[in-house]
């Protein structure tokens, strides 16, 4: 074996350990703060995690108070602990997400949806091509607003538009079917709380607010 291909294989070993122990580290420390970050906005009563893949992220359970029953939520991260991984990683659009359902016990005024552009064709929304659609632009970014049940525009653009790092908002979902919301994040640095804090004061604007209102929704 030629010595200098020995060398290169060495050097590649070195590269690709020193690479997986600075990768779990930043991802372990990218976990915490995502997770302090919404500890400290949400105060659960109850809280779990489950490790999926070593560094490469968590599910969360969060039992909430009211209105709210529980979260449940994961985030995973960019493999910055595979030397050889991460370059595939990267050409695929790899990235570090956060991704949560919001349970609550109200009726919701209808389903609305705000998708980035990029992330459209992966959102799964059932029968899209039958729901209202207004497509702006925020934060450089080209935003899709889609609603159902009710004249949701307005209130998804207010939501838009409180969120204070929209370039990192992939998708929010407002679905009365299961009195649900989701929110899907690609955070810079870990940093969640500015938008999840956002999410959190919106959401309530989608109950119904008064009895009157609840009972012609059960007629739609």
């Amino acid at each position: 074996m030629s010595p200098y291909f020995l060398f290169a294989i060495c050097l590649l070993g070195l590269g690709a350990t020193v690479q997986y122990f600075f990768g779990v580290k930043k991802n372990r420390w990218l976990g915490k703060t995502m997770s302090i970050q919404a500890e400290n906005l949400l105060d659960p009563k109850e809280t779990n995690y489950v490790n999926i893949g070593g560094a490469i992220g968590y599910n969360f359970t969060y039992k909430l108070r009211d209105p709210w029953k529980e979260m449940k939520g994961t985030f995973t991260l960019f493999p910055r602990h595979s030397l050889l991984y991460m370059p595939i990683s990267m050409i695929i659009g790899g990235a570090d997400r956060f991704f949560l359902n919001l349970f609550t016990g109200r009726r919701l005024i209808g389903e609305g949806h705000i998708v980035e552009k990029g992330h459209l064709r992966r959102a799964k929304i059932d029968e899209i091509d039958q729901m209202h659609a207004e497509q702006v632009e925020r934060a450089g970014k080209t935003f899709f607003l889609f609603w159902r049940y009710g004249e949701l525009k307005s209130t998804l653009l207010k939501t838009l538009d409180a969120m204070p790092d929209p370039a990192s908002l992939q998708h929010f979902c407002c679905y009365r079917g299961n009195k649900t919301f989701f929110l899907y994040l690609k955070p810079k640095n870990g940093a969640i709380e500015a938008n999840l804090k956002t999410f959190m004061d919106e959401c309530p604007h989608y109950f119904h607010q008064d009895k009157e209102a609840e009972a012609g929704a059960d007629m739609d």
